[in-house]
């Protein structure tokens, strides 16, 4: 099933349209298109059987990006691709968050042909790399400032995630949790939540 999140009619068509030209004999009988309004509309459970996930993210919703944040690891196992606008990228936060969720981040100028190509050789399979796009000067002051486990860590808690929901999303206990945010504080020198949405902006 591929799983279309979009306010735009047209990009729901055109994203439909490129999976049933691109897909092969074997499977394009079975291709089921579901298609939601935005994030915070999608069911749950298409979400988690769905082989792809294409979502139009025009404009910013850190909420909608945290609640499937908090899925992914333990229920969605299907690929999940932001098509964006080149300008939310530069949002460190924004980048931060898309990057630990997608497994493909296209902007609108190449996606037709990128999703053409994606649908040709790789769905339903999943993506064997993921694509990025991130800010130098963040992948240069944040990620390696960090442990791994820190790195992997920050895109939950910068959507605002509390330390017991984070502890239930990637099954790492609350006290872990607790010790991985102190050090993070401190090692990009700030205190709280606000002081490193700042320290993010400043970059």
């Amino acid at each position: 099933m591929i799983v279309i999140i979009t306010a735009n009619s047209y990009f729901a068509s055109g994203i439909t349209s490129l999976a049933a030209l691109s897909a092969t004999s074997a499977y394009s009988g079975a291709t089921a298109v579901a298609v939601f309004p935005d994030l915070g509309a999608t069911a749950e459970d298409y979400l988690h059987s769905a082989k792809t996930i294409v979502i139009d993210y025009s404009y910013p919703n850190i909420q909608h990006l945290a609640s499937l944040l908090a899925q992914k690891n333990k229920y969605i196992t299907g690929d999940i691709i932001f098509v964006v606008k080149e300008d939310l990228l530069l949002d460190p936060i924004e980048n931060i968050v898309i990057n630990a969720l997608s497994s493909l981040v296209l902007e609108y100028a190449s996606a037709t042909q990128r999703l053409r190509a994606y649908f040709r050789h790789t769905y339903p399979h999943t993506v064997s790399h993921t694509f990025k796009q991130t800010i130098r000067s963040v992948d240069r002051n944040i990620h390696l400032k960090l442990s791994r486990q820190e790195d992997t860590l920050l895109p939950y808690i910068i959507c605002g995630l509390n330390n017991k929901r984070i502890a239930q999303a990637t099954d790492i206990s609350n006290m872990t949790i607790s010790h991985y945010r102190r050090n993070i504080y401190q090692k990009l020198k700030v205190r709280n939540i606000t002081g490193l949405y700042n320290y993010l902006h400043s970059l």
